[in-house]
């Protein structure tokens, strides 16, 4: 073989499987009940790539699966069922039977060569050599079966899903073709080259010298829109990856709104009533203006005729290339600017702009914009500049903002961020939808350590088939987004994202079932007031490995939670006193950022309010005198002093039974949970 030349040793081949045999699947016990059956039916189709385990075509749900725990049966092959219903009138074989061809009855051709040779060594038996006319091969002395064999049909119908994604989009151009929805797919294609030329991206043109042409590829996307409709959708992907850097780009970073920040802008569009519209951006990469010289090869199935071998050089950014972003947000924030919107200096992604009894905030996260405003006539004219200069698509009144729905109620003066159509999905995915809903975010019989962690190979091999880390990711976005009562229990687990071990997964699994019983429940935004106020608390040595403490903070505006945290704190706090200082001193960094926005804006009226139940702190942070026993707190941590020194924040007492930080540092009653939730802002 040539990679044993190349490798100068044998090359070992056992692990390779015969492409499309039967394989049973092994089904974990969590996915299953005790009576079910432990393994399904697949056929493999491949192998991982980088990603764990072998690959099967599950015919039955009709998709694709991965695993590692996997029975072979090479001996029977997946057969086309058109093959097989052809084959059945030369057969007696059972229809169940026909979907499967065992390779005893494929012809043997090791036999045949073995027949020629010895056939050949005998010098009295001519031999006529085999030409293209005379292609039949020699048939072996005994068989199994004499039926046709068709190897090109043979695996026809599971080719088609080969490349299939879970949700059913192709991964190459090749695959859209033969897909179901090849008109659908075909139509979004020729919209998105449309666009290109329309943009005049770029223009074609002879390689130069010295340069290469970067390959591309179609991506697919079946988009599924706030009312349940689904969309098709294809863009035409640059591979980036092939880019140098100093040659094809520089500078790369590119802002995005802060979540903060829309959930501030939501309270004051509620505490107002405001108008709020939603705006989406066409082909969003496709204006940004490019500073370098940047050959592509042309996309796949759109070739010019009659210019096949020329390339194009881009005169615009591009899908996938890594200056794209910031390309795009550079000729976006001229325009606003020289539109007369002041950039706020607290958040690059959201301008504003003041009329004389109205204004204006505009809030941009890539290609997506929020825009609220006092005047519908002055939200309109914008949106026509805006459609002059780029090429818009208007939503109307905004329903959903990254995969959160905004249910609005005016005549109420309610306005709700709900993220109960994820979370839903996020319990589909692993098989949490039937759990048994539970009433906290963690239950207080969970001691969760290091020492928990896998200590034998059984255990490895056990955590290896659970996708820890995708349940915490998807947990996390939930919690930044909308649910700060899960931000404590989501940040102890996320501690052993590296080795979880078994119990570490079943805290996991109390999350889920915490979020079955409360998936209805969103942040609400109220007409009133826009009182910033923040609550702050801290646990001692609370992480059981590292005996760190936690710091939770929650800021409220108008009522409605619009920032939190749930962290470990740096150091090795020695009194509850110097934990809850610390604490008291992060989160007062926080509140400098929401007065410096809201000051912006134009809403800060008066200090905030910061509440914390440690009366020592408070004293510690007012009077410098306690300086015998806290010498040895870092300096920084004394940052709170000078705020209060300056009069920025306000510093208060509250009582520990009516702190709703207090969920996010350790493990509380259904009681005081209930009560954080209601003083947050948290309904459902």
């Amino acid at each position: 073989m040539p990679e044993e030349v190349w490798r100068g040793k044998e090359v070992q081949l056992s692990h390779l499987k015969v492409f499309g045999c039967v394989s049973y699947v092994h089904i974990d016990s969590d996915a299953r009940n005790k009576l079910d059956a432990k393994s399904k039916k697949c056929f493999f189709i491949g192998y991982g790539d980088e990603e764990f385990g072998f690959r099967f075509w599950d015919d039955q749900n009709r998709k694709i699966i991965r695993s590692r725990n996997v029975i072979f049966n090479e001996k029977v092959l997946y057969k086309d069922r058109s093959s097989a219903e052809t084959d059945m009138t030369d057969s007696d074989t059972s229809p169940q039977k026909s979907e499967f061809i065992r390779l005893e009855e494929l012809p043997d051709v090791t036999e045949q060569n073995k027949t020629r040779e010895s056939l050949q060594e005998d010098s009295s038996i001519s031999v006529p050599a085999t030409t293209q006319e005379d292609a039949e091969p020699i048939e072996p002395a005994a068989r199994r079966s004499s039926r046709t064999i068709k190897p090109p049909q043979r695996f026809t119908l599971l080719l088609n899903y080969i490349l299939l994604t879970d949700s059913g989009e192709p991964l190459s151009y090749e695959e859209s073709l033969q897909d179901g929805n090849s008109s659908k797919w075909e139509l979004a294609m020729k919209d998105e080259m449309s666009s290109l030329l329309k943009n005049k991206t770029w223009e074609l043109t002879t390689l130069s010298e010295g340069k290469k042409a970067l390959q591309n590829k179609w991506v697919y996307r079946v988009k599924t829109e706030h009312d349940g409709s689904k969309r098709f959708k294809a863009r035409l992907v640059i591979k980036g990856f092939q880019q140098k850097k100093g040659i094809d780009y520089s500078e790369i970073f590119s802002p995005v709104v802060k979540l903060t920040t829309i959930r501030v802008v939501l309270g004051i569009v509620a505490a107002e009533n405001l108008h709020l519209e939603q705006l989406d951006v066409k082909t969003a990469f496709l204006h940004g203006n490019l500073e370098e010289d940047i050959y592509m090869q042309q996309p796949e199935g759109f070739a010019m005729q009659g210019k096949e071998n020329q390339v194009c050089k881009l005169q615009k950014s591009l899908y996938g290339l890594k200056q794209a972003p910031r390309q795009w947000y550079k000729k976006f924030d001229n325009f606003m600017c020289n539109s007369g919107y002041t950039r706020c200096q607290a958040d690059h992604c959201c301008y504003v702009k003041h009329f004389d009894n109205s204004y204006i905030i505009l809030l941009l996260y890539v290609d997506d914009m929020l825009i609220a405003g006092s005047s519908i006539e002055e939200i309109d004219k914008l949106k026509q500049q805006l459609s002059k200069q780029f090429e818009m698509k208007d939503l109307g009144a905004a329903k959903q903002i990254l995969g959160m729905r905004i249910i609005r109620d005016k005549d109420k003066g309610i306005l709700k961020l709900s993220q109960t159509e994820y979370v839903k999905k996020v319990l589909s995915r692993f098989s949490m939808d039937n759990a048994k809903p539970v009433s906290t975010p963690l239950g207080n019989h969970f001691k969760l350590s290091k020492d928990q962690s896998p200590q034998t190979e059984l255990e490895c091999g056990y955590m290896d088939k659970i996708p820890y880390a995708s349940a915490i990711g998807s947990l996390m976005y939930a919690m930044v987004c909308t649910r700060p009562d899960i931000a404590h229990a989501v940040g102890v687990v996320s501690r052993y994202m590296s080795n979880p071990g078994k119990q570490h997964w079943e805290a996991v699994k109390w999350i889920m079932r915490y979020l079955k019983g409360s998936s209805e429940t969103c942040l609400t935004f109220t007409a009133g007031g826009l009182k910033l106020e923040g609550f702050v608390d801290a646990d001692l040595a609370g992480d059981v490995d590292s005996r760190k403490s936690t710091t939770g903070y929650v800021y409220t505006l108008g009522g409605t939670a619009v920032s939190w945290s749930s962290t470990l704190q740096k150091i090795v706090a020695l009194s509850t006193t110097e934990a809850e200082y610390v604490a008291v001193s992060e989160s007062a960094k926080e509140i400098v950022w929401l007065q410096s926005f809201l000051k912006e804006l134009g809403k800060m009226n008066g200090k905030g309010t910061l509440y914390s139940d440690s009366q020592s702190a408070i004293f510690l942070a007012k009077n410098p005198a306690f300086h015998s026993r806290t010498k040895h707190i870092q300096i920084k941590y004394h940052f709170v002093r000078q705020l209060l020194d300056d009069k920025q924040v306000m510093l208060e007492k509250v009582c520990g039974s009516k702190n709703p930080a207090d969920m996010l540092t350790n493990g509380v009653t259904l009681d005081k949970l209930k009560l954080g939730k209601t003083s947050v802002g948290l309904q459902g």
